[in-house]
């Protein structure tokens, strides 16, 4: 009973499997990830998240690319907040931004 911790290799093989396996997992999740293409929802998310500015500019600033006016983009912003649709410019701006 009184003896000490032997080195064996099945116990090192046990450790590398595990760790093969929580490598291979990781690679294959962000392999996915990057294949699966962003929702237009979650664009105007990273893209105010990015620029460090609100949703609310965001829908300003694609307001003015189609001369549009503030009133235009506040009205449409509040309708996106009630039923969560994003208007056409909105759109066609968060995807103009991800060609260049």
């Amino acid at each position: 009973m009184n003896e000490e911790a032997v080195f064996q290799w099945p116990m090192l093989l046990v450790i590398l499997a595990a760790l093969l396996y929580f490598e291979l997992m990781r690679r294959l999740d962000k392999y996915w990830a990057n294949r699966t293409p962003l929702s237009d929802e979650e664009r105007l998310w990273n893209h105010a998240r990015n620029q460090g500015i609100s949703e609310y500019d965001v829908f300003r600033k694609a307001a003015a690319t189609w001369t549009l006016g503030p009133e235009t983009a506040h009205s449409d912003f509040n309708a996106y907040l009630k039923d969560g649709i994003l208007p056409h410019y909105v759109r066609d701006y968060l995807r103009k931004l991800t060609t260049l």
